[in-house]
């Protein structure tokens, strides 16, 4: 089984991916502050270099979840935006560093569809790999980590890829009434993070995952041509009512 270290392996987005991810991959979880109890669960901090290097030894790959957490992506404030700064992009450097000194060869950068939520007074499709829009300062930092992987895939030699996610998901959950129309269940995206550790890759790439509905805004193509990507729960089916796809409230 590959290998793959994952960073923010006790977030949200973590939760719910794991456990598919766990019956194809051998996985070294790594957070700020880790369960007891698990031998996989190993403690590093991605503002640590040091620290990291080591957590990354024995891996092929990385899965970099972690980010400043405790807000949402479209709260603004001072402190926190300065905590979002260190951990979304110097944290991102750290982690592309770090990955390189520890002989890993890919990287799946996690990012986010705010970095091109300025496309949305436009109408149409936004491309799946679409020059960055931001829409607060989660989308900046979000887009400045993103030229950092871009920076790491040209000249550290890592096999790169970008994936930008809606948020996800549980379609299980009893609780579940409305919904983004990009939102991504969680077994697609697991899906998707599979595909992107392991399928070929010849240069940096960037792709988006979102979730198929009548009224989805987010081109697929690029996730079909890089991933082989290919939704598996249409979210018309769910009975929710829909929320609006920019709403940033």
């Amino acid at each position: 089984m590959l290998a793959v270290a994952v960073t923010g392996a006790t977030g949200e987005v973590a939760r719910g991916v794991l456990p598919l991810l766990e019956q194809q991959f051998d996985l070294t979880l790594l957070s700020v502050d880790p369960p007891a109890g698990d031998s996989r669960h190993r403690r590093a901090d991605i503002l640590d270099l040091h620290g990291l290097t080591e957590a990354f030894r024995g891996a092929a790959a990385v899965l970099h979840l972690a980010v400043a957490t405790g807000h949402s992506g479209t709260f603004e404030d001072d402190d926190f935006n300065d905590r979002r700064f260190d951990v979304n992009v110097k944290g991102a450097h750290h982690v592309f560093e770090a990955a390189r000194r520890a002989g890993v060869r890919r990287v799946v950068h996690v990012s986010s569809l705010m970095v091109v939520w300025g496309y949305g007074s436009e109408g149409g499709v936004v491309a799946g790999d679409a020059a960055a829009s931001p829409v607060g300062t989660y989308a900046l930092t979000k887009a400045l980590s993103e030229e950092v992987a871009r920076y790491h895939a040209q000249r550290g030699g890592l096999e790169v890829i970008v994936v930008r996610i809606a948020a996800p998901f549980d379609p299980a959950d009893p609780n579940l009434k409305r919904l983004r129309p990009q939102q991504v269940p969680y077994a697609d995206l697991a899906r998707a993070f599979a595909l992107a550790l392991t399928v070929p890759l010849t240069r940096f790439e960037i792709v988006t995952v979102v979730g198929e509905s009548c009224r989805r805004a987010w081109d697929l193509e690029t996730a079909r041509r890089v991933l082989g990507y290919q939704p598996t729960v249409r979210l018309d089916d769910l009975g929710v009512e829909w929320a609006e796809p920019f709403d940033v409230a």
